[in-house]
Order: structure tokens, then sequence, then C-alpha cells
């Protein structure tokens, strides 16, 4: 997948006591889910909705946008021998697929620039995702409605939902773009495959007609020759003619 460009960063909301609170509550859940079996990490890589949130490499490697690049070896490391084939015989197909999934993400954060641009999309889905719940909160206190309760693991899934969604208009943008880019060449190169054809078959009747210069011309002179001859025969029929001689009438 290609690096998606970095959004910019809408104000984010304060964050108090209260919130960093809710915010390790969320850890808390996600170092949870890290702990998965093998069977548990391939359903999540697979479930309905996994390929675009799949599109996230923090969320495929389980890991927060703030661990150290170590942190993030050691459980790209705990993943993939978690979805090696070779200790899913039961199930070789989907555990290959995934582990692929896990190679690539650690691939895209391997790369600072790259994990720099997935910190910024994680963090503006965050503030994205915390503003949404502030208007939903100042909706339901407009209407005398009691306001929704924070949910920790809801919170991070919303997170995850809200980058994914990201990512994947990105991709579809991006695919859009690939595809037309493609067509355009497609024509360009059947155009230019068309004009090929045409010089090269002006360059063959040109080649024939040469080659068979020779052979017209001597068509010609036979041609010339045999009405010469035709000329000739005429004439000496001409000069040898003898009317028939007129016969008396007898009486």
């Amino acid at each position: 997948m290609a690096t998606p460009p970095a959004p910019p960063l809408p104000a984010s909301a304060a964050h108090g006591k209260e919130w960093e609170t809710f915010m390790s509550q969320v850890k808390a859940i996600e170092k949870k889910d890290s702990n998965m079996t093998s069977a548990q990490q391939i359903e999540r890589l697979h479930k309905p909705g996994a390929k675009y949130l799949n599109l996230n490499p923090f969320y495929v490697l389980q890991v927060d946008p703030e661990v150290t690049e170590e942190e993030i070896r050691k459980q790209y490391r705990r993943l993939s021998i978690l979805l090696h084939p070779d200790k899913n015989p039961d199930n070789r197909e989907m555990a290959t697929n995934g582990f692929e999934i896990v190679n690539k993400a650690n691939k895209l954060l391997k790369e600072k620039e790259t994990l720099e641009k997935f910190k910024l999309i994680l963090a503006d889905a965050k503030n994205r995702v915390i503003k949404m719940i502030e208007d939903k909160r100042k909706v339901a206190k407009a209407k005398g409605l009691p306001c929704p309760e924070d949910d920790p693991a809801k919170f991070a899934h919303l997170v995850n939902v809200m980058a994914s969604k990201q990512l994947a208009d990105y991709e579809i943008r991006r695919g859009d773009k690939d595809k037309k880019e493609m067509a355009d060449k497609k024509r360009e190169t059947d155009a230019a495959e068309e004009s090929a054809k045409r010089i090269k078959k002006l360059e063959d009747d040109k080649k024939k007609w040469e080659e068979s210069r020779e052979e017209r011309v001597t068509t010609w002179k036979d041609f010339q020759l045999k009405g010469k001859k035709k000329k000739s025969k005429s004439r000496h029929m001409l000069g040898t003619f003898k009317p028939p001689q007129p016969r008396l009438e007898e009486r």
C-alpha cells in the first residue's frame, strides 16, 4: 500500500486527569486484545471489515502509536510466530495470508517517514472521534437526555474504524487514479502499435514494389516486342495479299 498523505490535525480536546485515566483504560483493553491465540489472531485479521481495518498497521500489529521501535519489533515477532503457517497446519491458507498482512504492516512502520505519517493519521482519527462524542453530548444535553457514558472499548474501536475509513478513502482514490493512468497508457500503447503497423505496411509495400521493378520492366519490354512483331506480320500479310481473279460469265 502506498503511503497516504498526512491529514491536517484538528484542534484536540482538552486532556485533563479524567482523560488520561480514560486513555489508560483504552490501552489496557488493547493490551488485553494483543494476548490472543493463533486462531483468534487469524479470525481478527479476516473478520468482516478487516480488509479496511488492516490498512492501519497499528491495528494489525496491535500497538499504540506512541510505543518504541523496539516494542513494535517485539510485537511483530510475537505475531509472526503465532501466524506462521507451520504453527497452523489446519488453517494454513488463512495463516499464510495473516502472516503476510502482519509482515506488510511491520514494513510500513519500519520507515521513519511512513511511521510519522501513520501516527498523524491515528491522531487525526482520535481527534475526530473525540469531537464526534462531544457533539453527541451537546445534542443530548440540549434535548435533556442523559449523556453517553465513556466506553474505552467502544472508543478504541471507533478510532480504528475512523483511521481505517480515512485510509480506505485514500486507497480508493489512488486505485481510481491508477486505473485511469493504466487506461490512458493502454490507449497510448494501442495508438503507437497501430501507427507502427501502418508504417510497416507502407515499408513492406514499398519493398515489394521495388522488388517487382525488374519483373515489371521485363513484362513491359515483352509487351512492346510482341507489339512490334504483330505490326510486322500485319504489314507482311498486306504486301502478299492478291485479290481473286474475276470469272468470265459463261453464256
